[in-house]
């Protein structure tokens, strides 16, 4: 059709020289043909990449290449196929609702798509594989390089040839972590279908459906993330979870677009204490002063207009924070939960003696706070870190696989523990006498930092 009408204004100029609006009808009738055989297609097409194919073809060949290079000659062919843009553009958004529901939201996963960390650990232990196996290569590599560079440099020395480079077989393994083949399928469907409609809609829409993809993409990794801990426990689960979203957050970021839209709606809960108190003054509907019902009811009743902003980054940075926080505070809990309940205990103790009688209040005299009770709460607290720790820290770098990620997801965990420790020896010596601090043996805050420090 392009050269259809390149050719019609050609051959019209080669015998007229001046313009006329029979060209252009005729022209755009030609062009209305072919939109009128296309539509019906277009409006039964149902898969999103070949809806969003069409729309780059549409949008960079046909409107900015053609159009733009032959404004006068493709007047009625521009029309035509800004005409068909949209009805594309309307398709694709129409389907993405579909796909956004059908395969995000309701997307149900299979035995394979939950098996975590298994999943995790067989790629590890092929990457570890590969690594062994390109060590072994480089090193072949480096001795026959060796033997090279020597024959080199020997014939450098006679003067027939310039110095030369050799450059060592490298094949460095991605991290399992890395690789898209184990992302959780509706964060690859989620991130594909951004990347597709990002180039073929305008930014306001882009807007309101990326914030709606976004949000079904989140509950469906927390619904994932659910499904994980019922079946290996809450490390898993948070783990997942915090991997995902920070792959989320990452993959997003290159989209130079604001995920946030504004909605406006009615606020009606005025209205409805407004229409009940006109049924309790039904005896002052037809006074004619300012005590009148109805007229209160039409003040009082009026419907709210509310604005609000919704942010989808910020929705992936709050559930993102959360889950961090339900990480720390499980580990936590995991490693000092019998020093963290008779920590508490001895605090109210504590409190109490303070504000009355210490002679009569005293914490070593507690059936729970006896010295030998306190030292088996710290043998119990160190056995619980040791035994737990290397599983933790395994866990973080086969999920996280990322030393910085992981460095600042233990720290908080680090800390907590710390302070604990650090406030059972306060309270053990100003509450205990040196015989009785030996035998509890509370560890100093540098014992415990070495402890927790074995791998960070």
């Amino acid at each position: 059709m392009v050269r259809i009408c390149q050719d019609e204004n050609q051959l019209f100029f080669h015998f007229f020289s001046k313009p006329t609006d029979k060209l252009d009808i005729l022209l755009e009738r030609l062009c209305n043909s072919l939109y009128d055989v296309l539509r019906p297609l277009i409006i039964h097409i149902n898969h999103l990449e070949t809806l969003a194919e069409l729309c780059t073809i549409l949008k960079t060949e046909m409107l900015e290449d053609h159009v733009q290079n032959n404004p006068h000659e493709l007047v009625a062919f521009e029309t035509v196929a800004k005409q068909m843009l949209e009805d594309v553009q309307e398709r694709l958004v129409y389907r993405t609702h579909i796909y956004i529901q059908s395969d995000i939201l309701n997307y149900k996963p299979a035995p394979g798509d939950l098996a975590y960390p298994e999943k995790l650990e067989m790629m590890a232990s092929i990457a570890e594989s590969l690594k062994k196996e390109s060590i072994s290569r480089q090193s072949s590599t480096t001795s026959v390089a060796s033997e090279q560079s020597t024959s080199i440099t020997e014939v450098k020395e006679n003067g027939d040839v310039q110095s030369s480079i050799v450059v060592p077989y490298t094949n460095a393994p991605m991290s399992p972590a890395d690789l898209h083949g184990m992302w959780y399928p509706t964060v690859r469907r989620t991130l594909v279908c951004l990347s597709k409609l990002y180039r073929c809609i305008e930014k306001t829409i882009f807007q309101g459906l990326s914030q709606e993809i976004l949000y079904v993409c989140i509950v469906s990794l927390v619904s994932a993330s659910q499904a994980i801990t019922k079946r290996k426990g809450p490390v898993d689960g948070t783990l997942f979870l915090v991997k995902h979203l920070l792959i989320l957050r990452e993959q997003i970021a290159p989209f130079h677009v604001e995920f946030a839209i504004r909605e406006t709606a009615l606020d009606f809960s005025k209205m409805r204490v407004a229409a009940r108190h006109l049924i309790y003054k039904t005896n002052k509907i037809f006074k004619l002063n300012s005590d009148n019902a109805l007229l209160e009811f039409l003040v009082e009743g009026t419907p709210q207009v509310t604005e609000n902003y919704r942010d989808s980054k910020r929705d992936v940075d709050n559930q993102l924070k959360r889950t961090c926080e339900e990480f720390i505070r499980f580990v936590t809990d995991s490693f000092i939960s019998e020093l963290n309940a008779f920590l508490q205990k001895a605090s109210v103790i504590v409190n109490l003696a303070k504000e009355g009688d210490a002679a009569k209040v005293s914490l070593r005299q507690q059936p729970f706070a006896g010295p030998d009770k306190v030292h088996g709460v710290v043998n119990t607290s160190f056995k619980q870190i040791k035994s737990k720790l290397p599983s933790i820290l395994k866990s973080m770098t086969l999920y996280l696989a990322n030393k910085d990620t992981e460095y600042i997801l233990f720290k908080p965990i680090k800390a907590n523990v710390q302070q604990a420790f650090v406030q059972l020896h306060t309270m053990t010596v100003e509450n205990y006498t040196e015989e009785d601090q030996q035998i509890i043996g509370c560890p100093t805050a540098e014992q415990v930092n070495l402890l927790l420090s074995a791998s960070y």
